[in-house]
């Protein structure tokens, strides 16, 4: 048959709202398949059933434009549909996570001018996928022409939705293992997995940050049990000598007393609190969403002063959020001055970085802000609060100098506007300052960074400094990666695929910015004087399976020696490093299962600063309180006693622990009122509530 003639091809008469339910549920059972690496039956259903009421509704709409019109409404919402699918498909293959829209739009400024090539090439690489998403739509537009509808239809198909929505729910709760992602356990990621991007995009306008949520209320929790250590037995006390005339008696030389050294006054831990009686202000408070966080805070039992408190007073500070950090594969041969780093300062050993569902810059905000990055709310919507408990502001609040520094590009995420407000009297990057000592490309030199700014603070002491590296970005393979050409000599011997040689290669530029910034400092006289903080911003995952970053395999696998993607206490597990040369003869260990959270309320201790610790979600990992890690998009957990995987609601307790009656459904909670809480102050403007009460200027 000539193209010409395809217009005399015979049209099957259909309504145009048929081809809708027959998208959604074509579209969600593809998109689950490439996306999902075991199906759950009664999850698999309950999202066709949502699919198919979605598609339902969006077929009413179509159905109200007669003859061709109407097909061309179907058609075009079919369009609308595969949008929202190729967004989410390629959020998930290069983040491995999915992302609201609120998280798309704050970094698509940036994907667009950094990035636009690597989209293009996955959009590209996956055409196939987008023409079989659109396959329905196009078999309609070229056999089927619609009919007319009656109002026999516009009557079934909200009656239809209802019913089909109904039964989704239904399945849902009878099998259990969703329900709480409904309400108070929501996260955009899971919800796709558990209910389908259409109802996930749903939520995300009604339970996602900024949605207006007023039904704030907390769980009344009766903590667990604290974990008991077994302490080693004291040594015996020393024998007492005998008095001097004794010694005498017995044929002994007499020893001279010692004069009396006057004694120290003991030390009394305070709590670390700011004066604010929270409880009497939650009676105070009209707003019952106020009432709800103080009331919350109000509960909270402060963290106490320990003899670590003040240990770092006075000190400078860099704190360093470093591009995909992998702090457990830090070799001493290779990396010999991140590993003393790591190791010979507060040495953690079982630290994560959990994925917080918005790629670097959730990282990012958990480092600096201290709070579960929650859906939609990005930094910068949280810096229009007065987030006056960063480590930024606070030291600025003691008179240090302060600076922040990218060597990407400068308003990439709105660093340039958000980091002056979280405690940084200026931000450089790429485009506003740091092109002047930079080679242009990519990714850019991490020395080249440590180098060009260390200048511009180095006598300014004491000083608060920031700074984003980028070396370590994917993708991992020498003809697109500079980093991974400059230093591949170094690893080109190592016993690893070639992808993991060139990430390992990127992260060479750490240590090398390492050991030219700690040579300056001590030259300069003040590296005693200076801590120094590496946290990653997430895992590697370009090294995942992804056409995003040309990766084709599973080097997480190869990385880790086992299957990391569908385990977070595997694929989280990194590194943190907190390190001055005091503490080089301290031997700090920290066992204990430690988060980014953990970093704000540690620092605001070691440096002795005024702080309230019930305000923090984190812990000082020198307090007493109980180890919690909290995996903010999926609610899982980790403290001493085990590990709670929310995906399929299964603790698997640490080897030898007793695990308390009521222990899981108890931490539930815990975690259940931390997660609501960070959503609650991004909500309700907590911050600048606070600070009016703090400063008196209410």
């Amino acid at each position: 048959m000539k193209v010409g003639k395809l217009k005399h091809i015979p049209k099957i008469s259909l309504p145009a709202w048929l081809l809708l339910p027959v998208m959604t549920v074509w579209c969600e059972t593809l998109f689950h398949l490439w996306t999902t690496e075991a199906f759950v039956f009664s999850r698999l259903a309950g999202i066709l059933l949502f699919a198919l009421a979605i598609g339902a509704v969006l077929g009413l709409i179509s159905s109200f434009f007669p003859g061709k019109a109407g097909k061309w409404v179907a058609f075009g919402l079919s369009c609308v549909l595969l949008i929202l699918y190729i967004a989410e498909f390629l959020m998930n293959d290069a983040f491995k996570s999915f992302m609201g829209m609120g998280a798309v739009r704050s970094g698509a400024g940036g994907v667009a001018s950094d990035y636009l090539d690597v989209v293009l090439i996955a959009i590209l690489k996956n055409l196939w996928r987008w023409i079989l998403f659109l396959l329905p739509a196009i078999l309609y537009a070229v056999f089927c022409q619609n009919i007319k509808t009656n109002w026999i239809v516009w009557v079934a198909l909200p009656l239809l939705a209802a019913l089909l929505c109904g039964s989704a729910l239904g399945v849902i709760y009878t099998s259990g293992l969703d329900s709480a992602k409904l309400k108070d356990d929501y996260s955009f990621d899971p919800a796709v997995r558990s209910f389908g991007v259409g109802v996930a995009l749903i939520m995300d306008t009604t339970h996602g940050s900024g949605s207006g949520e007023t039904d704030i209320s907390f769980e009344a929790v009766e903590l667990p049990p604290a974990v008991t250590v077994q302490q080693p037995e004291p040594a015996p006390a020393p024998t007492p000598a005998l008095p001097a005339e004794e010694q005498t008696e017995a044929g002994l030389p007499a020893e001279e007393e010692a004069p009396e050294e006057p004694e120290e006054e003991p030390f009394i831990p305070q709590p670390h609190t700011l004066g604010l009686d929270f409880a009497a202000m939650a009676e105070a408070e009209t707003n019952p969403n106020i009432a709800a966080l103080h009331s919350y805070v109000a509960s909270q039992t402060p963290q106490m002063e320990n003899e670590y408190t003040g240990l770092f007073a006075g000190k400078n500070l860099i704190f360093i959020t470093a591009e995909a950090f992998c702090g457990m594969k830090l070799d001493p041969e290779l990396m010999p001055t991140l590993y003393r780093m790591a190791t010979e300062g507060i040495h953690f050993t079982d630290f994560y970085q959990p994925v917080w569902g918005a790629g670097t810059t959730g990282g990012e905000y958990s480092n600096v802000v201290g709070q579960i990055p929650v859906d939609g709310f990005c930094m910068n919507e949280a810096v229009q609060q007065n987030l006056f408990f960063t480590m930024g502001k606070q030291l600025q609040a003691q008179g240090y100098s302060s600076a922040a520094f990218h060597n990407n590009t400068h308003d990439y995420y709105d660093r340039d506007k958000t980091h002056p407000l979280l405690g940084y009297e200026y931000f450089m990057g790429y485009g506003n300052g740091m092109e002047e000592g930079l080679t242009n490309c990519w990714p850019r030199s991490d020395v080249e960074m440590f180098d060009f700014t260390l200048p511009l603070y180095i006598d300014q002491q004491p000083f608060s400094v920031y700074y984003m590296t980028v070396s370590a970005h994917a993708q991992y393979e020498k003809n697109s990666n500079a980093m991974s050409r400059k230093h591949y000599d170094l690893v080109k011997d190592l016993e690893y695929s070639d992808a993991i040689r060139c990430f390992l290669a990127c992260n060479m530029e750490v240590e090398y910015s390492m050991n030219s910034l700690l040579a300056q400092l001590e030259e300069a006289g003040i590296l005693e004087d200076t801590v120094i903080v590496i946290s990653p911003d997430h895992y590697p995952y370009g090294l995942a399976p992804s056409t995003t970053w040309g990766s084709g395999a599973d080097y997480l696998f190869e990385l880790f020696g086992q299957s990391a993607l569908s385990k977070e206490n595997i694929r989280d597990q990194n590194g943190l490093i907190i390190w001055s040369p005091c503490l080089e003869d301290m031997d700090l260990v920290i066992d204990t299962p430690v988060s980014s959270l953990d970093i704000l309320p540690t620092l605001s201790n070691l440096f002795g600063l005024p702080y309230d610790s019930r305000l923090f979600v984190g812990r000082d990992v020198f307090s007493e309180q109980m180890p919690l890690v909290i995996w903010g998009v999926t609610a899982s957990w980790k403290t001493e006693l085990g590990f709670y995987d929310a995906s399929t609601g299964k603790f698997t307790p640490t080897e030898g622990a007793e695990i308390p009656d009521g222990y899981v459904d108890t931490v539930n909670a815990m975690v259940r009122n931390i997660r609501k809480f960070s959503k609650g102050t991004a909500d309700h403007d907590y911050w600048n509530v606070l600070d009016a009460a703090l400063t008196g200027t209410e």
